[in-house]
């Protein structure tokens, strides 16, 4: 995936940039840094790729930077992202407002849902739709994959939207309520198959659920933050069992936020107080950790969300820092 290089400096160097602009055309740009997770000798299996902090990463390339710098083409910067889904070459991040849309096969980028989204909060996308849930309006928003509406619903099944999932397979969307502290399965035409969770410390209970996920046999997937386990449970939303435990250390969590899966089903877990991604197999092994805290690539400052799309691209929302991440598994 080539698009535009690293532009965090951006930020703090755009005055000295205008400066050099009146001398010369030629805006020095930041390479990509070369990061791999894990440390050799050992194979590598996560790659470092890019960073995302705006409209124009949809369709710069590498000797743009000046446009932007120049003032020739306007950049609409993120402010307060939250979620991200991944289909395809297609992107998603909530923002305040709406969602920003990138098309990378077509280097496209527009702001959709602008008149029915107030405050965005979970999403989830697959090659024919995207399903949005708003905290302002309680509800959840279907549109098109090119983001025209398509219908509203949720009703009383939904208050505090944490997560969402699609199950293309059996066509249902899998929904969070972190207030409610339950898991509502909806079919593709927002009516209601079941709910299950409560109020709880105890096995299929939860306490503030944050990310879902759901893998090809339909198991889904529920990041349950204040109780710091991941639980998993069957297609029919029966407790299967639980991953990590409070704690600081590997395979433990002290504010996991997101989940998402590779095409080798390992398990993706985002903690937004260690600001990194640990990675899990199906029984719980710990296998790798990505990312610290900090401003600089793959580092972090409260991460909220985690997609992966079919190509194994990782996408992560770092909130504070007003930008997305890209990592690449390596098979």
């Amino acid at each position: 995936m080539q698009r535009s290089t690293v532009r965090l400096i951006l930020l703090v160097l755009v005055p000295f940039l205008l400066l050099a602009s009146c001398a010369s055309n030629e805006v020095v740009v930041e390479k990509i840094p070369e990061m791999y997770w894990p440390l050799p000798p050992e194979k590598p299996r996560i790659k470092f790729v890019d960073i995302i902090i705006g409209s124009l990463d949809a369709r710069m390339k590498k000797g743009k930077l000046k446009d932007l710098v120049l003032g020739q083409e306007a950049d609409t910067l993120f402010v307060k992202p939250f979620g991200v889904a991944a289909a395809g070459n297609r992107l998603y991040v909530t923002e305040v407002g709406g969602v920003y849309y990138y098309d990378f096969e077509k280097m496209k980028f527009k702001v959709i849902g602008v008149d029915k989204l107030r405050v965005p909060t979970a999403i989830a996308a697959s090659h024919d739709f995207v399903v949005v849930g708003d905290i302002a309006s309680k509800k959840l928003f279907k549109f098109d994959r090119d983001g025209q509406f398509i219908s509203e619903f949720g009703g009383k099944e939904v208050d505090t939207p944490a997560g969402l999932a699609i199950d293309g397979k059996r066509q249902r969307i899998i929904y969070s309520d972190a207030k409610k502290n339950e898991v509502t399965v909806f079919r593709y035409d927002g009516s209601v198959l079941f709910s299950f969770g409560r109020t709880g410390t105890r096995e299929g209970e939860f306490h503030i659920p944050y990310g879902v996920a759901v893998d090809p046999q339909g198991r889904i997937y529920v990041v349950d933050s204040a109780n710091f386990r991941l639980q998993i449970f069957d297609e029919n939303g029966k407790y299967l069992k639980s991953i990590g435990k409070v704690g600081m250390s590997a395979g433990q969590f002290a504010r996991p936020k997101g989940v998402a899966l590779d095409s080798e089903g390992h398990i993706y877990v985002l903690d937004a107080a260690f600001g990194n991604f640990q990675i899990f197999d199906f029984d719980g092994n710990t296998l790798l950790a990505v990312g610290n805290n900090g401003i600089g690539p793959a580092e972090f400052q409260l991460p909220s969300s985690i997609a992966i799309n079919e190509k194994d691209e990782i996408y992560v929302v770092d909130q504070i820092n007003r930008r997305v991440q890209i990592f690449q598994y390596l098979k």
